[in-house]
């Protein structure tokens, strides 16, 4: 029988309810405060050690923790790489597509004839397609499949601080403006969820080859 949308969600609501409320807060936010002030809020309150902090913790969104991740599901289970694998492909391409339909500036962009902004020394920051986050899709990724595949989905939640942590930190580090990961956000768990309710509903990704990891058998 064919599994509907709305059965996969609620079998994830302690996941899918606090990221509303997530996503809720993030929109009050925006609502109430310009993107001027809402970014200088942010840039004003750095130090060294958030700057060393949020470089590290902003390469758990990039190409490379990707690749190690849809690897490392290899060891655990065939069908586990090819849903991350996929996933992660899936909201980078419609991301990817976003970004050159809107080509916006990015904060060191939209504010090079303003207010200078705080930097990091020698960190390189990009000036164009900041809409929307890249990081913050492939962080909040990685948080809809891990909900997926681990046990007690009662504390799943903890998945969203993390994964926001991920995403805030393209803001620390002027990369992108809070609606940037919002969307981002938004696009990763909207489109990671479609994908499985897809691959759920599909035939040749319940087949028992799928079973087997690198190395032995799962």
């Amino acid at each position: 029988m064919k599994k509907s949308f709305g059965e996969l969600l609620y079998r994830h609501r302690f996941f899918i309810i606090p990221f509303l409320v997530l996503i809720i807060i993030c929109l009050i936010i925006l609502l109430t405060t310009t993107k001027p002030d809402l970014f200088y809020w942010v840039n004003n309150h750095h130090n060294h050690f958030f700057d060393t902090f949020f470089i590290l913790v902003t390469m758990m969104g990039d190409g490379l923790t990707t690749v190690i991740v849809v690897l490392g599901m290899l060891f655990i289970n065939y069908r586990y790489s090819i849903l991350t694998g996929m996933a992660y492909a899936y909201s980078s391409v419609v991301v990817q597509v976003l970004k050159r339909v809107f080509n916006a500036p990015r904060p060191s962009k939209f504010f090079q004839d303003l207010i200078p902004i705080r930097t990091i020394d020698d960190y390189h920051l990009y000036e164009w397609k900041s809409f929307p986050s890249g990081h913050s899709a492939s962080a909040f990724t990685l948080a809809v499949i891990l909900a997926y595949l681990l046990p007690h989905k009662h504390r799943h939640w903890i998945l969203i601080p993390i994964a926001t942590i991920i995403a805030f930190s393209r803001v620390y580090l002027a990369q992108h403006f809070l609606e940037d990961i919002v969307a981002g956000a938004i696009l990763g768990v909207v489109l990671t969820f479609q994908l499985i309710w897809w691959l759920e509903n599909s035939h040749w990704y319940h087949s028992p080859k799928l079973n087997g990891r690198l190395f032995g058998k799962a």
